[in-house]
């Protein structure tokens, strides 16, 4: 099988690349059944504390393959464009609850499903001369990876509105002044600004990340009340196992 994944180690940092470049890493079911596949395994690896996705060549992800879905929308085969869904989905939600810290490295376009990979991660790191869109509605359809539910939670319903409605894209300026991605780097340095920034994070408590994701993940419909007792709840499971630093080498349950 042709390999349109690639991940490297390097100490606690693993770097996840979208191999299909001269595709502009467009997502094919079998580019995602194999990034779902990596990210099962590297959940479950105890040295990597910080998992960074990018893409090779131009840009981070154009979305989905479009000749693909031409396809699937022309034979009204319904049900192999919903396969394809299901794994895109299967791997924003890998993104989302992963015990590890998830971070996009990006730069050129990141549209569509790349668009919804990207905002399933923690954090997001993009070169100037990024573009971002919510491109799905060019094409006559709607997000199916999150990017209806992440947008507004992240930079409001009034711009997230504008995005989705419009497919237009946003620049890196734009976006790191509505708070969708939190650094803003120089061309080409996207990916050593992300790694930079993920060993530092990887030297802090493991424990403490694995807790503020759970937390800062729950229902936001939640009353202040419960989301304090969630609060107070991981707190004391942090003292009590001995509220250090976390040991490189050992992920917390």
């Amino acid at each position: 099988m042709e390999s349109l994944i690639r991940v490297e180690t390097h100490d606690a940092l693993a770097l996840i690349a979208l191999c299909r470049p001269e595709k502009r890493n467009a997502l094919t079911p079998e580019m995602l059944e194999q990034l779902r596949q990596h990210l099962q395994s590297l959940a479950k690896n105890p040295t990597v504390h910080v998992l960074i996705l990018y893409g090779e060549g131009p840009g981070f992800c154009a979305g989905a393959d479009v000749a693909l879905l031409e396809r699937a929308r022309e034979l009204r085969d319904f049900q192999t464009f919903a396969q394809a869904e299901d794994l895109l989905q299967e791997c924003v939600k890998l993104l989302a609850t992963s015990p590890k810290i998830t971070m996009a490295a990006m730069h050129g376009f990141v549209l569509g499903s790349g668009l919804d990979l990207a905002l399933a991660c923690d954090l997001r790191v993009a070169a100037a001369g990024t573009q971002m869109a919510a491109s799905n509605v060019r094409l006559g359809l709607v997000p199916d990876g999150g990017a209806t539910w992440a947008l507004p939670r992240l930079i409001g319903l009034g711009p997230a509105m504008a995005m989705l409605l419009s497919g237009e894209p946003v620049e890196a300026e734009g976006a790191y002044r509505l708070g969708l991605i939190h650094k803003r780097v120089h061309a080409g340095k996207h990916l050593q600004e992300a790694a930079a920034w993920g060993h530092e994070l990887a030297r802090g408590s493991w424990a403490a990340h694995v807790a503020i994701k759970r937390l800062a993940r729950v229902d936001p419909r939640l009353t202040l009340e419960a989301a304090l007792k969630e609060e107070r709840e991981a707190q004391k499971r942090l003292f009590e196992d001995g509220w250090a630093p976390q040991t490189p080498g050992r992920t917390p349950s």
